[in-house]
């Protein structure tokens, strides 16, 4: 081969590189603009602008992309692109510690049972699929009275019939009764157990229905329900059960989701209408979320100062329904005690922490774990709080 000819190769191989850097450099900044975009989406009202409320949902996801880059560029010994990416964390970390929290070393404030409150929250799903000839004990109610908490919280306990004649729940009445002489009776989404006695509050910000928002959803869900809990040491607690609307995607819905993770999709024209269908039904819920977490606040704003609130909030970390609800003065127990990514509702390449547990006042939460139990497709979580 000719000098010119070899001169010619060496140029092209050059620009060829320069050209891949250059897109991943492009990349790297665009990833790096995703996460910061995704961390701030929650300060944004879904009904001005609901885009970014689709970009908390995968902000998980951005996070480890961003990571996964920034360790390439560390391999490649390019420090400066580096740079790029960790900024965008850094910048980030107030939203990315609600989703992959740090914390390595336990709490040094030792819970006994005369200073200490174990709550357990957990979306049941109506204790399984009804079945009058069912007779095995429900998976869920097992695993709760095992765990032995002091309150429990649960969200879909049973919205059509009495959850405690459910086949599958009934044979464990007496022990529930006798663990929990304290408990809501019939048909709930919204169940407490308690070990203490307790006053349900009545105030027009919890409520049962949709109220000012018009739906026309016939699956529209909103729940909310105070509790005032008097505790053997003279301490009171507020006690708040929460259940924001469902997502409002069913069976199809989620099979088309299933398709478009699996890449099953036959043309683009059918992808564009399925992502914009599922785009919609989305985008409506984010809206709802926002009026009734604007509801609960208005509640927490003239609640006393102790409060322990647990949820299915149907919605992540850093977004603008859990912003809202948490405000300045709530802290989140998974966030004070957790370690890693942990996604509490599981079901058809889903995965995504949609229940938290948010408390303030005299209060530490001191252990916070969510455990893999039960037979609905939420898991289960516990927090215990220790009075300062």
């Amino acid at each position: 081969m000719s000098s010119t000819g070899r001169n010619i190769g060496m140029k092209s191989m050059r620009l060829g590189k320069r050209t891949i850097k250059v897109i991943l450099l492009c990349l790297t900044v665009l990833m790096a603009l995703l996460l910061l975009a995704s961390a701030c989406g929650g300060y944004v009202n879904p009904n001005s602008y609901s885009f970014f409320s689709f970009l908390t949902l995968g902000l998980p996801v951005i996070l480890t992309i961003n990571f996964v880059i920034m360790l390439a560029w560390l391999v490649a010994l390019r420090w400066r692109y580096a740079l790029i990416s960790f900024a965008a964390i850094v910048l980030s970390w107030g939203s990315v510690r609600m989703v992959f929290p740090l914390n390595v070393f336990s709490s040094s404030v030792k819970a006994t049972p005369e200073n200490s409150l174990r709550v357990l929250t957990f979306n049941v799903m109506n204790f399984g699929p009804y079945d009058p000839s069912n007779h095995t004990p429900s998976a869920s109610m097992l695993y709760i009275l095992d765990q032995d908490a002091d309150v429990v919280l649960l969200q879909e306990g049973s919205q059509e019939r009495n959850y405690m004649k459910l086949s599958n729940v009934e044979m464990m009445a007496g022990e529930l009764e006798e663990k929990y002489p304290y408990h809501s009776d019939g048909r709930h989404d919204l169940v407490i157990l308690s070990k203490f006695p307790y006053t349900v509050i009545n105030d027009s910000t919890l409520m049962n229905s949709p109220g000012s928002i018009k739906s026309h959803d016939p699956e529209y869900r909103y729940y909310a329900r105070g509790y005032d809990l008097l505790l053997p040491n003279g301490r009171q607690l507020r006690l708040i059960n929460l259940h924001l609307h469902s997502m409002g995607l069913n069976d199809s819905d989620r099979e088309l989701y299933m398709n478009i993770t699996q890449n099953n999709i036959d043309s683009e024209k059918e992808f564009r209408k399925i992502k914009s269908s599922l785009y919609n039904k989305l985008a409506a819920t984010f809206k709802f979320h926002a009026h009734e977490a604007q509801m609960v606040r208005k509640f927490l704003d003239k609640s006393p100062q102790n409060v322990v609130l647990c949820g299915d909030f149907n919605d992540t970390p850093a977004s603008y329904s859990y912003r809202t609800v948490r405000g300045d003065d709530m802290s989140d127990a998974f966030v004070d005690c957790g370690f890693g990514f942990k996604h509490t509702f599981h079901d058809k390449r889903m995965y995504f922490k949609i229940d938290h547990i948010m408390y303030r006042g005299d209060l530490e939460a001191v252990e916070w774990r969510r455990d893999k139990a039960g037979d609905s497709d939420h898991y289960p979580q516990v927090a215990t709080f220790v009075w300062k």
